[in-house]
């Protein structure tokens, strides 16, 4: 036994240039603590078990290993207290608590629609007829799906608003939690007519607005252009917005693997900053005083760097975009610099940034979906780079012929998409089936084929559509995008049409999905052989799937709800009309089959 523990702790400072990596691990970890306890921890307690390790600390000062170890607790407690600070914040943002029925004006700061395709506006710190303020944000569904309302207006309404609805079965997803992160205190719809008046409250965040009505001159002008089915995809590949598309157009991308492409993520960020990168550098290059004058190469560098910045913007700054756009400008910064950018490194500062910022952001399916694909591609390329080169160079670069290069280039570049979606499937695979209890059969078939058509038509085209839309002309660069997006959708279409392309699947406990994502982690980030370690936790976590059982009955938060499992495992509800919503959360919970229009229909 001896010798295991002495070859671990070889291993261990062997690999010392690799201990940094672990400390956005061990910063999330304190954060999901955090989110376990049952109550709200007291902050309090944080602070003095805070200073009781800065006093131990001093204590040991003289003895690295004991620091060492409280290093890494003092790391666990910043991400616990870090998150609780957050909490603490955003609660003091917002009063409401009950039901109510009132008089509501205030300013709008988001206008989006809700899954019934009609409008909702987010009104900020409302006030009604006693001045009485609403402190906090509040969503709005409105009777209208048009009404040509915008950001920055200020309205009137008689309104019905209710607190954020609780998660709808044990394990499911917690809306009350994602609301309060997202700083919604209630929910709620309007009674009456909305009509504009002026703003009570004085303006207090140009810039932000600016944006904002930015991003929807954006949305409207793609919208003017291209077929709504079309719009929907363009507006959300440009600015992050997917209210527009169509629930089976959803489905579709989602069922058949594309559903990554519906977010802006790595895929988009490094498409642009790249394509900027290239057509400046081109741009340059056609220019000799300035060429020979000047390095193109920062120059080109500072243009995509402020193109990201750009496109963060008007996208919305999901957590995906935000990991892609910290990684992007790192890349970038390397340029300018003169040095390469570290790839394990960066994507480390990216998630240790993100979750300082917004640590809620640990818990969500886009946080760790978007980090699992990258973090293993990394590894992968890592692990297998020498090989790939030495492939592509023939194992002797002075005698392969340039024939012989384009075709292994040209083989490399299918094969990569093929191997690289494999790895980035599997890697996101757990949390697919962990947060959404789905599985995309023929994800590397819609991935092999819509690839192409994103990387050579619809991306190239959106840079020129945003460069170009400033002097109003853009039109057949948005129309052109929208033919690429035409292509991929009835490509999803034709993939998901296939026999099983989204199979339902019960969740992975809890703990098998933390001993997949330790054991993946500790794969990844170690090199050296004790690495192979992790795929204890793997194999491990994935048999967990065997253990969840579909519940003998569920009861709603209101009592107003009953299922009941019948002798074949499948669900049955009373009453039998209405809750659709519910409904279909708990079939999905349950590995069920989903209710159909048509079975809608009958329950009406």
């Amino acid at each position: 036994m001896n010798w295991i523990f002495e070859k671990i702790k070889e291993s261990f400072f062997e690999e010392r240039e690799r201990w940094f990596l672990w400390v956005p691990v061990l910063f999330g970890l304190g954060i999901g603590i955090y989110f376990i306890f049952p109550i709200e921890p007291s902050l309090w307690i944080s602070l003095i078990l805070a200073e009781i390790l800065v006093v131990i600390t001093f204590i040991y000062r003289f003895q690295p290993t004991r620091l060492f170890i409280i290093s890494i607790i003092a790391i666990i407690l910043s991400g616990f207290i870090n998150i609780q600070l957050k909490a603490y914040y955003i609660a003091a943002k917002s009063t409401f608590k009950d039901t109510t029925t009132d008089y509501l004006n205030g300013k709008i700061i988001n206008i989006d629609k809700n899954y019934r395709g009609m409008e909702r506006i987010t009104l900020q710190n409302p006030q009604n007829f006693e001045g009485r303020i609403y402190r906090g944000n509040y969503r709005v569904s409105l009777r209208t799906n048009n009404s040509k309302l915008q950001i920055g207006d200020c309205v009137e309404l008689v309104g019905r608003i209710m607190p954020v609805p609780s998660p709808s079965i044990v394990g499911g997803y917690q809306f009350d939690r994602k609301f309060f992160f997202d700083g919604i205190a209630a929910n709620g719809y309007a009674l009456s007519g909305i009509g504009k008046v002026e703003c009570i409250q004085k303006e207090n965040n140009y810039i932000s607005n600016y944006i904002n009505k930015l991003r929807q001159y954006i949305i409207h002008r793609v919208q003017a252009i291209l077929p709504p089915d079309e719009a929907g995809i363009t507006a959300a590949i440009i600015a992050g917005k997917r209210d527009g598309i169509s629930k089976k157009i959803t489905h579709n991308y989602r069922d058949s693997g594309l559903a990554h492409f519906l977010s802006i993520s790595g895929l988009h960020m490094t498409m642009l900053a790249g394509l900027m990168f290239f057509f400046i550098r081109l741009i340059i290059a056609l220019i000799p005083p300035i060429a020979l004058r000047y390095d193109s190469k920062k120059i080109s560098a500072i243009a995509a760097m402020l193109l990201s910045t750009f496109y963060l913007l008007i996208s919305g700054a999901e957590i995906p975009t935000q990991r892609a756009f910290i990684m992007t400008m790192i890349v970038l910064c390397g340029i300018l610099i003169g040095r390469r950018a570290i790839s394990i490194n960066t994507i480390c500062w990216a998630a240790l940034f993100i979750l300082i910022v917004s640590p809620q952001a640990l818990i969500g399916a886009s946080f760790q979906m978007s980090f699992a694909a990258v973090v293993v591609m990394i590894a992968f390329y890592d692990r297998y780079a020498a090989q790939l080169n030495n492939f592509l160079n023939g194992g002797n670069k002075k005698t392969i012929s340039l024939f012989n290069r384009i075709c292994r280039i040209i083989w490399v570049y299918m094969l990569g998409i093929i191997i690289s979606d494999m790895v980035a499937s599997l890697a996101t695979l757990p949390f697919g089936i962990y947060h959404f209890n789905r599985i995309s059969i023929y994800t590397t078939l819609g991935n092999f084929i819509a690839g192409p058509i994103i990387g050579l038509i619809i991306m190239p085209f959106v840079l020129l559509s945003l460069l170009l839309m400033p002097l109003g002309m853009d039109i057949w660069t948005i129309k052109i995008v929208g033919y690429g997006v035409s292509l991929v959708n009835q490509i999803t279409a034709d993939v998901a049409a296939l026999p099983q392309a989204g199979y339902q699947i019960l969740s992975i406990p809890l703990w098998g999905m933390l001993l997949i994502v330790f054991g993946g982690l500790w794969l990844s980030i170690w090199q050296l052989s004790w690495r192979n370690l992790g795929w204890i936790g793997i194999i491990l976590g994935a048999l967990s799937i065997f253990t969840v059982q579909v519940p003998q009955a569920i009861i709603s938060h209101d009592g107003l709800l009953f299922a009941v499992k019948d002798n074949h495992g499948k669900l049955l509800f009373l009453p039998r009309r209405g809750k659709f919503f519910n409904k279909q959360i708990w079939l999905e919970k349950t590995a069920n089959k989903n209710l159909t229009q048509s079975d809608k229909h009958k329950l009406q």
